[in-house]
């Protein structure tokens, strides 16, 4: 059995929509909800109802950690300084820090340059029942082709596979034969496609899947939906590639959390960049905690207007969420606005969990935020 570890809810539904869409020789939209959208709607209806649903997803435990490389494994970028220290931070890609332990968004690989026509990247752990199951997403342009549907957006999944871990070709999640298509090196290192056929390296479902043998030995993969071969998405992909930073690295964060009482786990931590990744936001980020059957979800984002084209198609989320039926009454919340920032605290299934540890107003003060300017975003983010 092959034992991934980036089936996230991204990842899996990706998956699916690829397969329908091959079976039905027509694109279809992602029949799903993003599991960490739920962190980053400020007070609307839509991200109210995708709280409820993170209870029984968290539920779900998916795989094993991809925090088992060791080494860094920057030579193509020449970012160690950059990885490690303040740098100017990019519109689009999270900055990176030293891994301090005191960072719940660790990851084992980061983007390193994405593509024109990618205006958001995303990092996620947490919220599949995995506490350290790590997701890197990058928000591309609209599908392009004759057949192609506005909602659906061309996307790049990053993922690791753990030290341990060695990944195989055989047949995919609907049972289609995979080949392996050997590529040219990725940094000097053996990389190859997970293809269709023989010398053919489009995915048995369309979409494209690269991996390669990072420095420490682990292996690290792309995977690419609502892609065309005759947009260059091949070479798209390896260029990506060349510039992904691997190895354990802390996310910086907008925010710290201050004494966290007792009983609570943390259930996920996410920090989406640009635009595309943040729904309109420069960026947003959060952090949700469990006791038992109840979570408070913190979470922070500019506390400006989002910018959205007026022609512009809903996303995905909030295409299922409208169609989604009424949940009942929306999930208690308070909110409060700090140096250009909104912070909001939300309480699932309500705030009487929350009463001994100070209900709404009490979490809300544990939140401390660091305000709009990144290169003030800290790894030391929880005690």
């Amino acid at each position: 059995m092959n034992h991934r570890t980036d089936l996230t809810e991204d990842r899996l539904a990706a998956e699916l929509a690829a397969g329908l869409t091959a079976l039905a020789e027509s694109p279809a939209p992602l029949g799903r909800t993003d599991t960490s959208w739920a962190i980053r709607q400020g007070r609307s209806r839509l991200r109210r109802r995708r709280l409820g649903v993170l209870g029984a997803v968290t539920a779900v435990a998916l795989g094993a950690s991809v925090l088992g490389a060791t080494l860094p494994d920057r030579a193509a970028t020449g970012s160690v300084k950059a990885a490690t220290g303040p740098a100017a931070p990019d519109p689009v890609l999270p900055a990176l820090g030293p891994d301090t332990g005191h960072d719940p968004l660790t990851i084992a690989a980061a983007f390193g340059w994405l593509p024109a026509g990618f205006d958001g990247a995303s990092y996620t752990i947490g919220f599949s029942g995995a506490p350290t199951l790590f997701s890197g997403k990058a928000y591309g342009p609209p599908q392009t082709g004759p057949d192609a549907l506005a909602m659906n957006h061309q996307t790049v999944f990053l993922s690791a596979y753990a030290a341990d871990q060695v990944p195989t070709v055989g047949t995919d999640n609907f049972g289609q034969q995979q080949y392996r298509v050997d590529t040219r090196p990725v940094n000097g290192r053996p990389a190859y496609w997970v293809g269709r056929a023989p010398g053919d390296p489009t995915g048995p479902s369309g979409d494209y899947t690269l991996r390669w043998q990072a420095a420490a030995g682990n292996w690290v993969e792309l995977h690419g939906t609502y892609l065309r071969a005759d947009d260059g998405v091949l070479d798209m992909l390896l260029g990506i590639a060349d510039k992904v930073i691997t190895g354990p690295q802390a996310v910086r964060l907008p925010f710290k959390v201050q004494e966290l009482p007792a009983g609570f786990t943390q259930a996920g931590v996410s920090l989406f960049v640009g635009t595309g990744a943040a729904n309109g936001y420069p960026w947003s980020a959060g952090i949700n905690y469990q006791s038992g059957d109840a979570y408070i979800s913190l979470e922070v984002r500019p506390a400006v207007e989002p910018v959205r084209s007026p022609t512009a198609p809903l996303s995905q989320p909030e295409l299922a969420a409208s169609a989604a039926p009424n949940v009942g009454p929306p999930f208690p919340e308070q909110c409060t606005d700090i140096q250009g920032v909104r912070a909001c605290a939300t309480a699932s299934p309500d705030e009487a969990p929350f009463a001994a540890t100070g209900g709404l107003a009490g979490w809300l003060d544990r939140l401390v935020p660091l305000g709009t300017d990144r290169s003030a975003w800290t790894t030391e983010v929880t005690p």
